[in-house]
């Protein structure tokens, strides 16, 4: 047991102070280490800065521009995150080195990562999907539950205008006073690209996107991010039905670099190439899984539970990618209505 003038720090050290006060933590324990993060930190003569620090998270950048975070236990897990049990103090601009096994502030405080356990983004390569008739069911009942709750700021109400196009019903206008009241024609844009499969429509509109909305991960930036792993993870499981264009995707990626904040350049990027936080790669699962609506919905409220409206801004993003399939079965029950015409009466999936 600790004296009383100690204190064990997460990572298991002892801090001593003055009789009768404890010393600040200075040692820090990772619990678990996206893929990306572990990555950066092995480069040789790894170095960096403390970017921001945005609420409990802290943001590093490396001299060559990458970005990764270290955030507490209980944020969203990401291919850039370092999760630990409990967020050290620093402040932006300091500088943090990589000595095995810890990651070093130069304010004082250390991570150590020998407890952290590794993470990977799932989904990465060949999707498995239930057909896409049952993709477009569950899609449609998780439009209908996200329709019911209160979207206040950000692109999330775009989400009601993507289910009056899913649906056929009437268009809902929003008050010029909100971001969706802003952008609102331009989501209808990409929303009926979208519907048409039409991948140029979608790149050339989607730079309209870039650094749309205040704050460092801009709303728009979200929103397609969301769109553009959506639309991937369709490719992925269908290539037969759907249209992924990568080399426009990195051209947009590269124009959108100088137009943005770093941090939301790095996010945009992973999502643009299949990485995102995990509850939105275990949303997309689920829905190619065909899976009950609870586990669905689970899902997509833990993700509208990332920042400010950052979850909201990348499922309204991603729901919108998913008007593709709408097409894709359109298709597919008019080649099988021309088979059995005039032996039966085919039921309609819309």
């Amino acid at each position: 047991m600790a004296r009383p003038s100690e204190i064990t720090s997460p990572g298991g050290a002892v801090l001593r102070g003055r009789t009768g006060q404890a010393a600040p933590l200075s040692l820090y324990a990772a619990r678990q280490v996206g893929s990306k993060a572990k990555d950066l930190l092995a480069l040789p003569e790894f170095s960096g800065k403390v970017l921001a620090v945005l609420s409990d998270t802290i943001y590093l950048s490396t001299p060559a521009g990458e970005v990764f975070w270290v955030c507490p236990e209980g944020s969203p897990l990401h291919r850039r995150c370092i999760l630990v049990s409990l967020a050290p103090k620093v402040v932006g601009g300091e500088i943090c080195s990589w000595h095995f096994p810890r990651l070093n502030f130069s304010g004082g405080p250390s991570i150590d990562l020998r407890p952290a356990r590794e993470w990977n983004p799932p989904g990465a390569g060949a999707r498995k999907s239930v057909s896409l008739e049952g993709f477009w069911v569950c899609f449609r009942r998780m439009l209908g539950m996200l329709h019911l709750l209160v979207v206040q700021e950000g692109m999330g109400r775009a989400i009601s205008l993507d289910r009056a196009l899913a649906e056929g019903r009437t268009l809902p206008v929003f008050p010029p006073t909100c971001m969706m009241g802003l952008a609102q024609d331009l989501v209808l844009d990409l929303a009926h690209a979208c519907l048409d499969h039409d991948f140029p429509s979608v790149t050339g509109k989607g730079k309209e996107m870039i650094g749309l909305g205040p704050g460092l991960t801009p709303s728009g930036d979200d929103f397609l991010g969301g769109l553009f792993f959506a639309a991937r993870s369709l490719y992925q499981a269908h290539p037969e039905d759907f249209r992924w264009d990568e080399e426009a995707v990195l051209e947009l990626l590269g124009w959108a670099k100088t137009r943005t904040h770093p941090i939301s350049h790095a996010i945009f990027s992973d999502l643009a190439l299949g990485h995102g936080p995990e509850p939105l790669h275990d949303l997309i699962d689920r829905l190619l899984g065909g899976s009950d609506l609870d586990p669905v919905m689970d899902a997509a409220l833990r993700l509208t539970a990332i920042g400010h409206s950052s979850g909201w801004d990348m499922l309204a993003g991603a729901v919108t990618g998913m008007l593709m399939i709408k097409r894709s079965v359109e298709q597919r029950a008019e080649r099988i209505a021309q088979r059995v015409k005039g032996k039966g009466t085919l039921t309609s999936f819309f």
